[in-house]
């Protein structure tokens, strides 16, 4: 059982390892800046020896103070740590230097969820906090105000007045830039910025920061710090469970050492199809049972008996849970329906909660229905969450009320929630760590096809377990299917960080609003055309503008030389080549490079 830790002791800042870079755009010179060395340090090592504008509780972690510093010096800064590793107190510093200066300053978010969240919590520290979601409006003319990206982006083609005041943005979540169907808003967003304001990008470490980073110093012409670091405050032991309560399998340890032993025994028991032999069996083993769902892992169900089993799976993991006091725990899911059976599952066998505990859950159930009117009191969606929440069970994803899904993250907040079932917007920077989380599978459909989770998403979602300053450990347990893939599954543990990929795309709404906007900005004769734009207005109506600036055209930019070089060695290649046929091979290399050194080069 994890044993509890206490914080960290005042003193100096902790040394944690980081890594600092700064990227500069073309023509910067280094020797215009004027800051006082001994009070900013230098570009290279930035450091602040002055008064913090804001005081903290804790000791600031290394990449912490760096980050600080940066704000400091007024100059864009990246923070890629691990969830749980401490960006908020970034963000933070950010807003209160905005306000201290009286400054607007802006926090944006992928998700309402964690808006609503963020607007909680920097209400209690700072007071003056706007909230701007396609749900609700609340204080829109606050000195900070928390919004979803897609909110800013419309402000930002609206021409809000509200964004010539603003001078710091926080971009949370920032590799959810990547989303195939959102993550264009975030280009669009950082791309048509203020050209004043100062941005603080906080990321799931990532393995490209460098690259996003310069990308932001070219449209923008700023320098951008790149503070970052892969420690981990609460270390993460991983486990698997095989099918029908085989027990728990430590796969990974705190110390990131794998546990061969275990491997060779999951191997043993869940042979992958293509070492069963002719008679169906597993080599010296009793026949196999039917295949859950897809090969490796998955725990998506096909028929009744296997939806049971699954089931049973489940309670028997949570049942454990509860017995060893590893909670509170999330266990994921990948649809909404499974979320909810699984949750209706275990509240019919588990009860979580002490009666003084219940009778906290239904006092703040009750204030919560003092928000809807008498005929919305009695909603189905509002009624069936409250035997749920009394056990001390929680669901939450896209698809509740946002009455509902707010009660729910309060109660998990208050420790009045010990087992949330979730999809994994939760995971998405919702500050809401628990002690053990489970991955009901190991698959997801992504709209195209049912994939292994990729490593990025697995420590996201993986980063939840381990409470800072209370477990000595996370707990990771993942529920496996009849077969097992041990290289899927340990590339999916111990796999790299990903790299930041653009998923940019020219949109009908996008060219419309340019268009809109193009318009709105011209100037009547003889009148100076104002626009927040880093462009002429001629220039932000041309959709070369755009495509120009976005990440996708810069990542492709910056693959030329590579592609350049590699065409050329073919080609010498094949001048080398006397009297005899070219190899297929090579000449097939070679015209797929030049394809694509065209389509990088096609603007």
């Amino acid at each position: 059982m994890p044993d509890s830790t206490p914080p960290p002791p005042a003193g100096p800042k902790r040394n944690v390892p980081c890594r600092h870079e700064v990227a500069l755009p073309e023509g910067f010179d280094p020797a215009s800046l004027t800051l006082p060395k001994a009070l900013y340090g230098t570009l290279e090592e930035p450091e602040w020896t002055g008064k913090p504008i804001k005081e903290y509780p804790f000791v600031l972690d290394s990449f912490q103070a760096q980050a600080v510093a940066c704000i400091e010096r007024q100059e864009n800064v990246l923070v890629a740590a691990h969830t749980s590793a401490g960006k908020t107190a970034v963000a933070e510093y950010a807003i209160a230097k905005a306000l201290a200066n009286s400054q607007r300053v802006f926090y944006t978010s992928p998700i309402k969820a964690l808006s609503n969240q963020k607007f909680r919590e920097l209400s209690e520290e700072f007071g003056d906090v706007g909230l701007m979601t396609g749900d609700v409006s609340i204080n829109p003319t606050a000195a900070c105000i928390v919004l979803t990206t897609e909110i800013m982006r419309s402000m930002i083609y609206k021409g809000s007045e509200l964004l010539r005041e603003v001078a710091w943005i926080i971009f949370d979540e920032v590799h959810y830039m990547q989303d195939r169907e959102r993550g264009v808003i975030w280009e669009e967003t950082i791309i048509f910025s203020p050209k004043d304001a100062r941005m603080v990008f906080l990321s799931a470490t990532l393995s490209n920061a460098s690259e996003f980073a310069a990308w932001v110093a070219a449209v923008h012409g700023a320098p951008t710090h790149v503070v970052y670091t892969e420690f981990r405050p609460t270390p993460l032991r991983h486990y698997a469970f095989p099918p029908d309560g085989r027990g728990l399998f430590m796969l990974l340890d705190e110390n990131g050492v794998v546990k061969e032993e275990t491997f060779s025994k999951l191997q043993k028991i869940l042979a992958p199809p293509e070492e069963l032999n002719a008679g169906g069996q597993q080599a010296g083993g009793p026949p196999p049972k039917r295949a859950r769902g897809e090969a490796g892992g998955n725990r998506r169900p096909s028929t009744g008996d296997d939806r049971k089993r699954a089931s049973s799976d489940l309670l028997r993991v949570l049942r454990l849970v509860k017995e060893r006091n590893l909670h509170p725990v999330i266990a994921f899911s990948f649809s909404r329906r499974e979320v909810e059976a699984n949750a209706l599952s275990c509240a019919s066998s588990l009860d979580f909660t002490t009666d003084e505990e219940k009778s906290a859950v239904d006092a703040v159930f009750e204030a919560a229905l003092g928000c809807l009117s008498e005929d919305d009191r009695g909603l189905r969606a509002v009624q069936s969450a409250r035997p749920l929440l009394r056990a001390g069970i929680g669901v939450h994803h896209s698809g509740l009320l946002p009455l509902v899904k707010e009660l729910v993250e309060i109660l998990f907040q208050e420790g009045l929630i010990k087992c949330l079932f979730a999809t994994e917007t939760f995971a998405m920077g919702l500050n809401m760590p628990a002690r053990t989380v489970v991955f009901c599978g190991l698959r997801k459909w992504d709209g195209r096809e049912s994939r292994w989770l990729t490593s990025g998403e697995y420590i996201q979602m993986s980063g939840r377990s381990g409470r800072r300053g209370k477990d000595a450990f996370g707990m990771c347990i993942m529920m496996l299917g009849d077969t097992f893939d041990r290289q899927a599954m340990q590339g999916m543990i111990q796999g790299k960080p990903a790299p930041l990929l653009s998923s940019f795309r020219l949109s009908y709404y996008t060219l419309l609003n340019l268009l809109r906007r193009g318009n709105q900005n011209e100037a009547a004769p003889g009148e100076k055309s104002a626009t927040l734009f880093h462009s002429s207005v001629d220039d932000t109506r041309d959709v070369r503008f755009v495509i120009s600036r976005s990440f996708a055209q810069f990542q492709h930019e910056r693959s030329l030389p590579a592609l350049q070089r590699r065409v050329a060695d073919l080609e010498r290649e094949a001048g080398e080549e006397r009297g005899g046929a070219s190899d297929p091979a090579a000449l097939r290399s070679w015209t797929d490079l030049q394809r694509s050194l065209r389509d990088a080069r096609a603007v």
